[in-house]
C-alpha cells in the first residue's frame, strides 16, 4: 500500500467520524425538540457512519 492511499483511508475516516458526529448532534437537537422518530432516524444513521463519533457526542452532552 502506497502512503497516498494510506492517507486516503485516514481522510475518509476523519470524514466519516466527523459527519458522524455531526449527525449526532443533529439528533440530540431533533429528541430535544420532540422529534423522537426523527432524532431515532439520525442517530442511527450516525452509527452506521461511525459509532465512537456517537459515544463522543453522548459523553459530551452528559458533561455539559
Amino acid at each position: 500500500m502506497n502512503k497516498k492511499s494510506t492517507e486516503d483511508k485516514s481522510s475518509a475516516a476523519t470524514d466519516r467520524h466527523e459527519e458522524a458526529k455531526h449527525l449526532a448532534e443533529e439528533a440530540m437537537e431533533e429528541f430535544s425538540q420532540g422529534n423522537k422518530a426523527e432524532g431515532k432516524f439520525v442517530l442511527d444513521e450516525a452509527r452506521k457512519l461511525d459509532p465512537s463519533a456517537v459515544e463522543e457526542v453522548a459523553k459530551r452532552q452528559q458533561k455539559g
